[in-house]
Order: structure tokens, then sequence, then C-alpha cells
């Protein structure tokens, strides 16, 4: 039997074992798999990148692991999951956005060429708090810019308040910092070199100690791509890679 506590905790595997739906026991036929056994196979795929036929012996098949797995993501649960512990644990009074870029084969769909990291994949676009918390997460293709993420996740945190927004260079937009400036919530970003020159009236003022806390969503797109299966993507449906996302993302949420 293959030992999970090389890959989480104890206490966060209990906790994540609570959380997800148990699978149902029908009058005829043979009787479920336990849940905890589908879970350390999940894990194993989710944590060292192994393909489904390859993970070690967890007390359940690989093909009970994947079909556990793919009935979560048809169901919205691991999505669900994740909102609601975002909901409860986040506070986005002060929040960063950033993006990063996981590498994919060519795929048909959600796959494009980044070309500031010279290579094909699928962005990942995370909305953190003051904490360093996953808020909110969004997907698209590598050749999409960066802002054009942040309306989404600004509908999707709607109603929270959000004084602070601490944003790099790469989202430089006098539209969008005045827009929100109107909405009660400052911009706080490095002005680049040649940027606002010929604008009339007062420039954007920069603070450098609230920009300092940033760090923590670099380091919250590093604990992402600590997941092999999120750093190197593998899945030809787009659905069952954000299924991952989501799963890592809970899991970070539970180790806080």
């Amino acid at each position: 039997m293959y030992n999970i506590s090389k890959l989480i905790s104890p206490c966060q595997f209990k906790k994540i074992l609570a959380v997800l739906p148990t699978p149902k026991q029908k009058r005829r036929g043979r009787k479920r798999i336990e849940k905890s056994a589908l879970l350390n196979g999940i894990l194993q795929v989710l944590f060292n990148g192994v393909p489904w036929g390859k993970i070690a012996d967890c007390g359940a098949g690989y093909a009970s692991c994947w079909r556990y797995f793919n009935k979560l993501q048809k169901r919205g649960k691991l999505k669900l999951i994740y909102e609601t512990l975002a909901l409860k644990k986040t506070d986005i009074i002060e929040g960063a956005i950033d993006t990063t870029t996981a590498t994919s084969f060519r795929f048909k769909n959600m796959v494009g060429f980044d070309g500031k990291h010279k290579k094909y994949g699928t962005k990942i676009s995370v909305f953190s708090d003051k904490n360093g918390l996953p808020a909110d997460v969004n997907f698209g293709k590598g050749n999409i810019h960066d802002t054009a993420f942040i309306t989404s996740h600004l509908k999707k945190t709607a109603g929270k308040r959000l004084k602070t927004l601490n944003l790099d260079k790469g989202y430089t937009s006098v539209d969008f910092r005045r827009k929100m400036r109107n909405h009660g919530t400052k911009v706080n970003m490095e002005i680049r070199s040649g940027d606002y020159i010929r604008k009339r009236g007062p420039k954007f003022r920069f603070d450098k100690v609230k920009y300092q806390v940033r760090f923590q969503i670099e380091r919250l797109n590093a604990w992402l791509k600590n997941f092999w299966r999120i750093r190197i993507r593998r899945e030809y449906n787009p659905a069952m890679f954000k299924a991952f996302v989501y799963l890592a993302l809970i899991i970070i949420l539970m180790r806080n």
C-alpha cells in the first residue's frame, strides 16, 4: 500500500476526505471501493504527475480512481468545494493578480503560444488575498494577455471590499486605473520609464511598503507549479486540467 504521508500530512488527507462525496453503494453489484483508496491514487497523479496506469498500489485500481475523479469533475464538485473554502478563508481587502503558464502539448482547446516564456501552454490567472491565499482562479490560452483576466476576477469577487490591488508592470493601463479609482480601489503598481509622461494632472502613486506583500502571489504560483500534474498539462480535455487545479487549490487552502 502506498504511503500517502510522503505527499501530504495525515491531518490534511482527512480534511480533504471529509469534504469529498462518498461513492454511493448500489443494492446489487460489487461493493464500492473506499474513498480513502480512491483519493490516494488521485493524489499520486496530482503530486507526482504519473500516468493513471502507473500509480502505485493504493487499494484501488487506476480505472476506479480515474472514474471517481471524472465524476467529481463532471458534477462540478471540486469547483464548488474550492469556491466554498475560498469564500470562508480569504479576505481580499488587499489583493494581487498574477498569471502562470502551464506547459502543454499543442492541444486544440485552451492552448496558445506564450511569447513571453516562449512555449505553448495554458495560462492560470490567480487572484490572491492579503495572506497569499487563492480567492479566485481563471483559465485561458497561453497567447491571451494578462489584463484580459482582470474583469472576470472582479466579477467573481463582486460584493467584497477591495481597497488595494497590487499588480506588476505588465498590467499597465491608464483607463483601468482610473476606473478602479472611481470604484474606491487603488491600483498599486510600479510605473515603467516612459509611462504617463504626457498625462496632465497628478500622477499615480506607488506604495513600496504595500507592494512588498506581492511576493505572496509569486509564492502561490510556486505552490501550484509544485504539483507536477499542473506544471505540465497532459489532459486533452480542459475540464480535467481545471479539476486538477481546483484540487490543488483546495489542498493549499486546507494547509492554512
